[in-house]
């Protein structure tokens, strides 16, 4: 099988536990666009916390961003996708949120917005270069003022996370999808958002068929991309029941897990 494209979760996956790309990495991504083959990075992040990866492609190359409520080009911009939470969801989620004293952070497109000033939401604030971060306790305040909400995201330690994953899979009963990209967050999208539409999008767009594609890594908002794909990797430190869904187990992120499956498929 010749591959058109590769898909692949950033933390976790293609970065290493230091938030690195690795000179083994950086080589691989750019064989990989200079053969032909489209190299989408599907993340959580804001399209603000990819340029490790665009500033690496001379191509404009496709990423997807926001856990596949949106995806754009790298280098032109050009919106792709986008999907936004029903509104009336969104504040369910915020409330509750705030019901629980949960830190939390909101996606509007490409703002920025906090609960409060805390640990938690500074940290965050932190790795989201050159953007402010507002306030606000109230969704109902900011409703006409933005577009939509891409993304309502909880902060919490991992323990906490994954007993409200449950709770809150329970509780919105399929309204919209709770998933968890890293261990202390969890995040709400829409059901119409995902990785596995996002990139399913994309190959609409780009002609190219889901057997076409292969999509690598490491965590449950990751599984849609994974099912959607041909061919679905996970790195060697995902857990056992995302491995059990994949077609192949690769090195950790840590070791070159991405490279060694472009190096070995592509």
């Amino acid at each position: 099988m010749k591959y058109k494209l590769i898909a692949s979760d950033m933390d976790g996956t293609l970065v290493n536990d230091k938030s690195e790309l690795t000179e083994r990495t950086k080589a691989a991504i750019r064989k990989t666009v200079e053969s032909g083959v489209l190299f989408v990075t599907a993340t959580g992040r804001p399209f603000s916390n990819v340029q490790i990866v665009n500033e690496l492609i001379d191509v404009d190359m496709p990423f997807i961003v926001f856990n596949g409520a949106a995806a754009c080009m790298g280098k032109s911009g050009k919106l792709l996708f986008e999907r936004f939470l029903d509104f009336e969801l969104a504040k369910e989620a915020f409330d509750i949120g705030q019901k629980s004293g949960m830190a939390q952070i909101l996606w509007t497109g490409p703002r920025l917005w906090a609960n409060r000033v805390c640990e938690e939401t500074k940290s965050y604030h932190s790795f989201c270069k050159g953007l402010d971060m507002t306030i606000v306790t109230d969704l109902t305040a900011i409703k006409d003022e933005v577009k939509g909400i891409s993304k309502v995201l909880w902060i919490d330690d991992p323990a906490k996370i994954k007993e409200l994953s449950v709770e809150m899979n329970t509780h919105f009963n399929g309204r919209l999808q709770c998933v968890s990209s890293m261990a202390h967050f969890l995040e709400f999208i829409s059901n119409d958002a995902g990785k596995g539409t996002a990139l399913a999008e994309i190959g609409r767009l780009f002609g190219i068929d889901r057997s076409e594609m292969i999509a690598v890594g490491d965590a449950y908002n990751d599984v849609s991309m994974l099912k959607y794909a041909g061919f679905g990797v996970a790195v060697a430190n995902a857990p056992d029941d995302v491995k059990a869904i994949c077609d192949h187990v690769t090195l950790s992120n840590n070791e070159d897990g991405v490279a060694e499956v472009i190096e070995r498929f592509i």
